[in-house]
């Protein structure tokens, strides 16, 4: 399992520096009453759609099952969820990209079962690998990684959330392979706050996914690595 992770931090890296060639929206994203449904990945034509849909006073909600996808037009979208103060409906799956921005932008957030939302790592997890040598990449790319770091960084600190919720479960004593769960109490102590879930009984979505049962809140703050995000 650990061995894939190398290709998929690489795999992202080159997404998020805009190497891959534009390609039609994969996502679907549609005005229903006072709610904007997005199904789908996160990307550059999607996000515009969100935002012009998001333009009008009328929208609400966002109701999102999304596995994530580009993080630049992800913190667009976030930063319009945060300043309309809209609803974000978590539908099944919320994982990357969309849990690490779009849902703790949103003002009240409901689940519809525990593990929905699921984190695997952000710009400043990828940084700190390449700092510990674990991961090499191209000036280029480090230099790519370091801005949406800043960026995502001036994010979570508007919104009040700690962004190393997106990263801890990765490192010890958790190493999870793939992708955790945490609970609405777990994710306060982020400062993911107004979460409920609508079926507490009900099954993920996705069963790669880990539920973090415990944070150990004593370990973390003694132990927490420093991130350089300009190195």
């Amino acid at each position: 399992m650990r061995a894939a992770a190398p290709l998929a931090v690489a795999a992202t890296l080159s997404l998020l520096a805009g190497v891959v060639q534009a390609q039609a929206p994969s996502a679907s994203v549609q005005r229903v009453g006072d709610a904007i449904v997005f199904q789908g990945r996160i990307d550059r034509a999607a996000a515009d759609e969100f935002l012009r849909l998001a333009a009008d006073p009328a929208v609400r909600r966002l109701v999102v099952r999304s596995q994530g996808g580009l993080v630049t037009p992800a913190l667009e979208m976030a930063d319009a969820i945060f300043d309309r103060g809209l609803d974000v409906e978590v539908d099944g799956i919320c994982h990357s990209s969309c849990a690490n921005y779009l849902f703790p932008a949103g003002r009240h957030k409901l689940l519809s079962d525990p593990a929905a939302v699921a984190w695997h790592g952000n710009m400043a997890h990828v940084l700190y690998r390449a700092q510990r040598g674990e991961e090499k990449w191209s000036e280029e790319e480090l230099a790519q990684a370091r801005l949406l770091a800043r960026r995502e960084d001036a994010f979570y600190r508007r919104i009040g959330v700690d962004g190393f919720v997106t990263w801890f479960g990765k490192i010890a004593p958790y190493d999870i392979a793939e992708s955790y769960a945490l609970s609405p109490t777990d994710m306060a102590g982020f400062g993911i706050t107004d979460v409920s879930v609508r079926d507490p009984a009900a099954p993920p979505a996705s069963p790669e996914v880990s539920m973090l049962q415990h944070v150990d809140w004593e370990r973390i703050r003694a132990t927490r690595p420093r991130v350089d995000l300009d190195k």
